[in-house]
């Protein structure tokens, strides 16, 4: 009788190990995937590696001009705990920000200026069919606009004296020098571009941590 008392207790105690184990790899599994998602948003050569789903607008200018993190998770939450998580991201970003509360979902967006560079992020929860969902985005096309345009149209044209000159000294050297110089603007260019959307990348993806873990804690 004993024995048997031993070996059900020590198959109880194997079954709760195993769904520890579990428990653990879920967990595990789902860091790892928030840390691959942040590589491929900020890393140094993620902005560049999206396989055949890569945009023209990423080919040209080197980085996507719009960034998107989404995630779904089971449960619903609270509507009375909007406030809660508007009170973390305003923690978060620095930002007081632009809310909108609806039945079953939460909009908040950054106060930046229209005509500026940003950024323009907005945080998007909203509630259905047991399933909470949290989505967060930035816009860098005006951004790119004002780098492309300030510097590749600013510098670029400007400076071409610098080419025009060279060609006066060899010209038949003269589509060379064009070519470096021009071109040269245009890789320095797409360089800082790329710099400042990683930079972007990583705080949306810290604010969307952020958010994420506000919402899982709240869900019942």
């Amino acid at each position: 009788m004993s024995y048997r008392n031993d070996r059900d207790a020590d198959e109880a105690r194997i079954a709760s190990l195993e769904g520890e184990l579990a428990e653990t790899k879920r967990r595990l599994a789902e860091v790892e995937g928030r840390h691959d998602q942040a590589l491929v948003l900020a890393s140094k050569t993620a902005l560049e590696r999206s396989g055949s789903g890569r945009s023209a607008s990423q080919r040209w200018f080197g980085a996507p001009l719009e960034l998107a993190l989404a995630k779904e998770l089971a449960g619903v939450f609270p509507t009375d705990k909007f406030e809660d998580v508007i009170e973390r991201i305003r923690m978060v970003t620095g930002d007081h920000g632009r809310s909108e509360i609806l039945k079953s979902s939460l909009t908040w967006s950054a106060t930046a200026m229209e005509k500026g560079i940003g950024p323009f992020t907005t945080i998007t929860i909203s509630t259905r069919g047991g399933v909470t969902k949290v989505l967060a985005t930035d816009r860098l096309s005006q951004l790119a606009g004002a780098l492309y345009g300030g510097l590749g149209g600013g510098v670029g044209g400007g400076g071409a004296a610098a080419p025009i000159f060279a060609t006066m000294a060899v010209p038949v050297l003269a589509p060379v020098f064009f070519l470096a110089w021009f071109g040269g603007i245009y890789w320095g260019t797409r360089a800082i571009f790329k710099r400042a959307a990683r930079g972007r990348a990583r705080r949306l993806q810290r604010l969307f941590d952020a958010v994420c873990e506000e919402v899982a804690r709240g869900i019942p």
